[in-house]
């Protein structure tokens, strides 16, 4: 039984009200995926429940980048700066498939900019280890109109060049989920802590509506932008507001936009935003604005597209892009710790962990996707503290993710296997599944109908749907097109052109009723739809 297959959810459901845990971590994002990671690698009996799917909420929502701390320069935050750049190596060594460099490009108008820029980012490989090859470089006029023809050459004086590293958020997700399973953690999606009494907390299965028990010495609140709602369920008073704010994010056919590189925007408002590109699209990011509280589906409305659509057609010299070009889009929530009267893209990106002294609930929240395991290993060593316990050192940057355990092969050599797939199938594949795209070229190779692309969906493969359905815990047709197979964002059609057959053997894998597989199929329509609504 795989450790995430189905069977293994219910098993660990099962198992849950018997057994005597020291840990039970409350959030499936990268925050308590990581947490359960780290703590099952020190051998402690730990349990991962999340109410909806792992990398549901912020973590699959985010800009999609590993980055190397640039940035923080600005606000004098070196400690930061230093462990944002470590910890992208560390992602490099553990899983090269989710930290691929990618070569970001901020156009200057002027001198005085364009000395900063290189000021700013000599400091940075001073204060940081660079990798041969990933050097910044200063490009002159005519050089980054060269490398980056798209520019617009009026006002432009030249540009700052240097590394960053695409990931995909939802992914890294699964793979620490798994790394956790593998190491004894039990782990289940759609259990929703209800309540928390005296280390008791009540669960229910939002699948089969069955509510459980369990009992933990230790929980840990890391439910991201409901936290402050685990601390109601548990009758605690947060010593601390969350500040909640959204970013919206936008494709477009790379046709449309055909970048070679990611590029940095200036908005109407001086704040930098981006395009990167992406399998065949490219999306801008990201907006900064408050919102009152949690929500499942973050709205989308038509001024915070415009707001990035206007600064790409200042950046870009290309027939303007319009609401009509937006193939998709989404939209994440940032669980921030409120510092009044700042705007929302001065408050602090810092984590900070509490503890409530009366019921002992440990809660994180704040922080960055890319300090996610360092933040999970300062979570752990208070609960190993609190304990009372001796184990082992934290070994999370030692062992690979799943799919990084070995050197990946090319997308030419898996094409060459798989030649229905495509070069840019081969490419997707990898970028999702590392190493294990080798599993599932060989589930393909064997003839029948694993080795058949699925109709409507150029380069996904049945045999990648059914590793998927069988090892990633994809219970329903969201959590599989969505944040297994990433169709929903970066398929031109949202994966609505091979619903019915991607349907067909979801239902099959795991079970469902003609009732229930219609139900999937409009429940994915409709958020598809809802995605686009603003256009």
């Amino acid at each position: 039984m795989a450790a995430l297959s189905p069977a293994a959810r219910y098993q660990a459901l099962r198992t849950l009200p018997e057994t005597a845990l020291d840990l039970l971590v409350i959030g499936g994002g990268i925050t308590g995926a990581g947490i359960a990671r780290d703590a099952a690698l020190r051998d402690l009996r730990v349990a991962l429940l999340e109410a909806e799917d792992f990398a549901a909420g912020t973590s699959s929502r985010s800009s999609k980048l590993i980055h190397g701390g640039v940035r923080y320069l600005q606000h004098g935050d070196v400690a930061l700066v230093r462990e944002a750049a470590g910890e992208r190596q560390v992602l490099r060594r553990l899983a090269p498939h989710l930290a691929d460099p990618l070569r970001m490009v901020i156009p200057t108008s002027g001198r005085a900019t364009h000395l900063k820029l290189r000021a700013g980012l000599w400091t940075f490989e001073r204060l940081t280890t660079v990798p041969p090859g990933e050097h910044y470089a200063m490009w002159n006029r005519e050089e980054a109109l060269a490398a980056e023809p798209l520019l617009a050459a009026q006002g432009l004086y030249g540009a700052a060049a240097f590394i960053e590293y695409l990931t995909d958020d939802a992914r890294l997700v699964i793979a620490n989920v798994a790394a956790a399973a593998a190491a004894g953690a039990l782990v289940a999606n759609h259990a929703e802590v209800e309540a928390i009494r005296e280390g008791e907390a009540t669960v229910r299965d939002t699948l089969s509506g069955d509510t459980l028990r369990c009992r933990a010495r230790v929980i840990v609140n890391a439910a991201g932008p409901w936290v402050q709602e685990i601390w109601r369920r548990a009758s605690v008073r947060g010593p601390r507001e969350l500040q909640l704010t959204k970013g919206i994010h936008l494709v477009v056919d790379h046709q449309r936009l055909p970048l070679r590189h990611a590029v940095v925007m200036t908005a109407r408002d001086r704040r930098s935003v981006f395009a990167i590109p992406r399998d065949g699209m490219t999306y801008l990011g990201t907006t900064d604005t408050f919102v009152p509280a949690p929500e499942r589906e973050p709205a989308i409305v038509a001024a915070d597209a415009a707001y990035l659509l206007e600064a790409a057609n200042r950046t870009f010299a290309t027939q303007p892009l319009e609401l009509r070009d937006v193939l998709g889009a989404w939209a994440g929530l940032r669980p921030l710790l409120a510092e009044p009267g700042k705007a929302p893209s001065e408050i602090s990106r810092k984590d900070e962990i509490m503890v409530d002294p009366a019921s002992g609930l440990v809660s994180i929240a704040g922080g960055k996707l890319t300090t996610y395991r360092r933040m999970a290993e300062r979570v752990v060593d208070l609960v190993v503290e609190r304990l009372g316990r001796r184990t082992s050192p934290c070994r999370t940057a030692e062992i690979p993710l799943p799919g990084g355990e070995r050197a990946l092969p090319s997308p030419a050599t898996l094409e060459a296997r798989l030649p229905g797939i495509g070069r840019c199938g081969a490419a997707r594949l990898l970028r999702l599944h590392g190493a294990v795209a080798e599993a599932i070229a060989d589930r393909a190779s064997q003839g029948g109908a694993s080795g058949e692309v699925i109709p409507g969906l150029p380069g996904v493969l049945r045999a990648e749907v059914e590793h998927v359905l069988e090892t990633e815990m994809a219970m329903t047709l969201v959590d599989l097109l969505e944040r297994r197979l990433r169709l929903l964002t970066f398929d031109r059609h949202q994966g609505l052109g091979g619903l019915d057959a991607v349907a067909t053997l979801a239902a099959h894998h795991l079970g469902w009723t003609a009732a229930r597989t219609a139900a999937e199929i409009d429940g994915y329509r409709q958020l598809a739809a809802s995605l686009r609504s603003f256009v």
